[in-house]
């Protein structure tokens, strides 16, 4: 009886071994078949995203740190046109200037000279109106409307005159205020020295009503001078 107890636990031990086993083997290649698997996969990955990331980074090497510029050179965003150049240079031939280059025109305009700029000068009675002149004008921010303004107040100014003006910050708006007070014979020195002093057309009013309309321009300035 024993033995057969004996035996019974030792056949089913077996049976429980082999079913383990079983167990095991059933369970265990597939896992080990998807770990090599997911392996391979992540590889695969790695090695795509490696490769692109080294496409990006040649790439960007080829490309300029200034997009903005580089589109704006590569389709001339900032250079006039070449029906644009041909005419100014058509209307500068014709007012008697020598006949320029695209390049040549291209630097005016760099300079804020253009045809219709010197047209508007020489309108103005400055017919011998040079290049250079223009460019001076351009350079300090001399327009033809305030040229025109200054005439119209009945000053005969030459081109230097207008670069001075403009340089001490008269403007016609401020020339005309004083003529309106009744100084309209000031010339362009004292029109400078009105200004950069301060003397505004309030303070002209004030002295006026102080010590009487036809208050000298001089008096004024030294009442200025004194009272700073």
């Amino acid at each position: 009886m024993k033995q057969q107890q004996k035996n019974k636990y030792q056949n089913s031990g077996r049976s429980n071994g082999d079913a383990l086993s079983d167990f095991l083997s059933k369970h265990s290649s597939p896992s080990d078949s998807k770990t090599s698997s997911n392996i391979s996969r992540t590889v695969l990955i790695t090695a795509i995203i490696l490769a692109f990331g080294i496409y990006v980074v040649q790439d960007i090497s080829r490309i300029s740190f200034e997009p903005v510029t580089s589109v704006a050179d590569t389709f001339n965003f900032n250079q006039p046109s070449e029906d644009l150049l041909n005419s100014m240079g058509e209307m500068l031939v014709s007012m008697g200037y020598p006949e320029m280059t695209h390049e040549e025109l291209i630097a005016l305009r760099e300079e804020g000279v253009t045809a219709t700029f010197v047209s508007n000068v020489r309108s103005l009675g400055f017919e011998n109106l040079t290049l250079d002149e223009a460019v001076l004008l351009a350079n300090e921010g001399v327009s033809s409307t305030f040229m025109a303004m200054m005439i119209e107040l009945d000053y005969n100014f030459t081109i230097s005159d207008f670069v001075d003006l403009e340089r001490a910050g008269v403007t016609a708006y401020y020339t005309s205020n004083i003529h309106d007070l009744g100084y309209r014979d000031v010339t362009k020195e004292q029109l400078i020295r009105l200004q950069q002093i301060g003397v505004t057309p309030a303070l002209v009013q004030q002295l006026q009503a102080e010590r009487g309309e036809d208050l000298p321009l001089e008096e004024i300035i030294r009442y200025r001078i004194s009272n700073q």
